[in-house]
């Protein structure tokens, strides 16, 4: 996050801000944050061939789990599941 940071004189902003008297005639440090807009806390919106796209994509693929009614075995075990991504992957 980018900030700007200034020193100023009390006089030069006491026209601006409502300033507690032990800031009166005073060097006064200013930092100046911006602030979240709505539009910067949006999700980002993408769309469906960009989705299919990504999830085709080798990376997406390495790491896409079992879904559940997946035709699997009842008595599959977690075991089992992980040997078939391995043999699946790296030809065990």
């Amino acid at each position: 996050m980018t900030a700007l940071r200034k020193v100023v004189n009390s006089s030069d902003i006491s026209n601006i801000f409502d300033l507690p008297p032990s800031f009166i005639n005073r060097q006064l440090e200013i930092i100046i944050f911006p602030t979240e807009t709505d539009e910067a806390r949006k999700k980002p919106h993408f769309s469906m061939e960009q989705i299919q796209k990504w999830s085709n994509s080798s990376k997406i693929q390495a790491i896409t789990g079992i879904l559940k009614d997946a035709d699997l075995p009842q008595d599959i075990t977690m075991k089992d599941i992980k040997q078939m991504r391995l043999s699946e992957k790296y030809n065990i």
